[in-house]
């Protein structure tokens, strides 16, 4: 019973948007959470518990992943050259980047953020919150990389 109570106490902190209310049939206060997958939990003061589904906790941040790989003077992602990155503000965003042709690394000065050099076959992961609207120049400080056309934008709404 104590595991129900506090199962029950871990999904209203969690869920983050608990009403109460009266339930018309019994007289007794109900508390009501609804899951982003909008499934309801009701449990009446008298401790019994209806059958809920399991669903996940979702945060106020958003992860937002990209994998970009750097080759020939130029960023790809998906078969897209230069591909214009867009997040809202507020996301955190994981770079994952590689090289499959050359010495590269991946840039953004307004966010700070810098990933190691790579070289041919390497990797890095960098992450970092889009915490300001606007939009940004990605690209790679390696030489005249950047001069030479690799830069993308990221777009932050």
């Amino acid at each position: 019973m104590k595991s129900v109570i506090i199962i029950l106490f871990a999904v209203l902190i969690f869920a983050g948007c608990d009403t109460t209310g009266t339930d018309d049939n019994t007289g007794k206060d109900t508390i009501t959470t609804t899951n982003p997958d909008n499934s309801m939990i009701a449990s009446p003061d008298n401790g019994s518990m209806m059958t809920t589904e399991t669903s996940e906790v979702m945060t106020d941040q958003n992860k937002v992943t990209f994998a970009l790989t750097g080759e020939n003077f130029k960023f790809m992602m998906d078969g897209i050259e230069s591909p214009t990155l867009t997040v809202k503000e507020g996301d955190l965003v994981m770079i994952e980047f590689s090289s499959i042709g050359g010495f590269h690394d991946f840039v953004i000065d307004e966010f700070n953020v810098a990933t190691e050099r790579v070289n041919t076959g390497g990797s890095t992961t960098v992450e970092f919150t889009a915490d300001k609207k606007g939009t940004f120049e990605y690209y790679c400080s390696v030489g005249s990389h950047r001069a030479n056309g690799m830069f993308g934008k990221l777009i932050v709404t």
